[in-house]
């Protein structure tokens, strides 16, 4: 269990590493940016009052710059939600291939653990069906088989009698 524990917590640093280092900096680079620009224009923009005119114009201009954080907010989620979906499709058959490996791994160590999986398995309709057809075919291509051997074998007896048939019939003769 601890190796499965440590192949997933290896799997999520991988992708860590990989996926997210550029969103990550991103945002850390963002996030400066903004404290740098928010300092500078503190710093060095000049206070004035603001008449009723100004105020509407302000009060316009944060209506609009919040519309474009809230826009690039929901882009930002969109584009985190597209990335996590690509990674998961892609590594969607690799997980089912490792789940799968884990569970027959489980199987050959645990006598319990394979009879306990076929129970349940065989709970499914469609695969006692399966399992019902595949031991009847086996079963005729045994019997066909055991035919086929027996047809040889009733041929090279019959071919025998004949033989022996015809070396008494020269004995007789004879």
């Amino acid at each position: 269990m601890s190796h499965q524990n440590s192949h997933v917590t290896t799997l999520f640093a991988r992708w860590l590493a990989v996926e997210t280092r550029g969103l990550l900096g991103g945002l850390a680079g963002g996030v400066v940016g903004g404290v740098v620009a928010f300092t500078l224009i503190n710093r060095f923009s000049s206070t004035s009052l603001a008449s009723g005119a100004d105020a509407i114009s302000i009060a316009n201009t944060y209506i609009v710059y919040s519309t474009f954080m809230i826009a690039a907010v929901a882009v930002f989620l969109t584009m985190a939600g597209l990335i996590f979906t690509q990674h998961f499709a892609m590594e969607k058959e690799r997980h089912v291939a490792d789940a799968f490996a884990a569970l027959v791994a489980e199987m050959g160590r645990t006598n319990g653990c394979a009879v306990e999986v076929v129970k349940e398995v065989m709970k499914n309709a469609e695969v006692v069906q399966h399992f019902d057809d595949q031991v009847k075919e086996k079963l005729r291509e045994v019997m066909r088989a055991q035919l086929d051997n027996a047809d040889q074998r009733k041929a090279r007896a019959r071919s025998e009698h004949d033989a022996l048939t015809r070396i008494a019939s020269d004995l007789e003769s004879a």
